[in-house]
């Protein structure tokens, strides 16, 4: 079967579950019920499958071109909400992990398939750099939602008259904790993603930097996330300004992925 097909089918899964947990915060019942998660597994399931299709077809990983970039980059936010919710039972994540996963798959449904014919795509630092990628982006994606969350419950408790969103969003703490453990956590992805790209760098270019735009803000990235995990644990940041750092470091994390799939001449679609 061809990779599209998977893709497709996983498309409408993930939107099953979308359509469920709007369903659900509409109507203040819990988010994630046997159908929700019946439905993103299978989803996954067949995402999982495309990618393995996607890999036979082109020869290489699949994480080069729009297409590939944000496929993979869906499948790695997936299965980190999986995790997280396996190991935390928070289901609100599930408010921004299925509409991002969603849109990122609709858009590799509508994107053609890049085949660049590169031997040096065959080699081992594309899958190591872009797994590495994809993951940070994923659990700085966690830390960006709680972070979210942790200011729209903050409103809401401030609110004299909550709306629907207080009886499903966890408590400060909890989006606090889950936050700022998802930075460090995301910090060592982002981390050694950036050390085998500049290892990368080296292989095709014969030297570590090349100052390249997407390499400055990889590098503006990663120095947020250390100011952010060096005012939570020295200063003792947390809260609302921990809140606000995580949020503007992945929205540049977010220019960082959108800069290396879209731009012209840039292989990778996650760096």
């Amino acid at each position: 079967m061809d990779s599209r097909v998977y893709l497709f089918l996983a498309l409408i899964l993930y939107a099953v579950g979308a359509v469920h947990v709007l369903v659900h915060v509409l109507t203040r019942r819990r988010l994630l019920t046997g159908l929700t998660v019946t439905s993103t597994l299978l989803g996954f399931a067949f995402h999982t499958a495309a990618l393995s299709q996607r890999w036979t077809e082109s020869g290489h990983f699949p994480a080069v071109g729009l297409r590939d970039g944000a496929s993979f980059l869906a499948w790695a936010t997936v299965l980190v909400f999986l995790l997280v919710y396996v190991t935390t039972k928070v289901d609100a994540l599930g408010l921004f992990a299925y509409p991002f996963a969603f849109v990122l798959v609709f858009v590799a449904n509508l994107s053609p398939p890049s085949n660049r014919p590169d031997s040096v795509l065959r080699g081992l630092y594309l899958p190591v750099h872009t797994v590495l990628a994809v993951f940070g982006y994923g659990a700085l994606f966690v830390a960006f939602t709680m972070g979210v969350l942790y200011l729209i419950q903050e409103h809401e408790l401030r609110s004299r008259s909550p709306h629907r969103l207080y009886y499903v969003i966890p408590s400060l703490e909890r989006c606090d904790t889950i936050g700022g453990r998802s930075v460090i956590l995301g910090f060592a992805f982002l981390t050694l993603a950036i050390l085998t790209g500049f290892h990368w760098n080296m292989t095709l270019n014969g030297r570590y930097w090349t100052g390249h735009p997407k390499e400055w803000a990889a590098l503006a990235a990663w120095a947020i996330y250390v100011v952010l995990i060096a005012a939570r644990f020295r200063a003792g940041w947390g809260g609302r300004r921990a809140a606000w750092l995580g949020i503007a470091g992945f929205l540049i994390v977010v220019f960082t992925f959108a800069w290396a799939t879209l731009v012209p001449g840039v292989a990778v679609a996650a760096s």
